[in-house]
């Protein structure tokens, strides 16, 4: 299982979302499906664009610096 880190910006809003998933395909779907169900953590932000979407994701490292 890898870890990865999803976030959102649309409409004046941040969302995050940290999960776990075998692959990059399983992990779009997986954030889709725990963001339907009322997860990830939403913050207020005004200094995007509001018509515009952007969602990034990465995949966290187990190693720490």
């Amino acid at each position: 299982m890898k870890s990865y880190r999803f976030t959102v910006r649309f409409a004046g809003q941040r969302i995050t979302h940290d999960l776990k998933a075998t692959n990059d395909d399983e992990a779009g779907k997986t954030f889709i499906n725990e963001l339907k169900a009322g997860k990830g953590n939403w913050f207020k932000e005004i200094t995007y664009t509001p018509g515009k979407m952007f969602i990034t994701y990465e995949e966290l490292s187990a190693t720490s610096n």
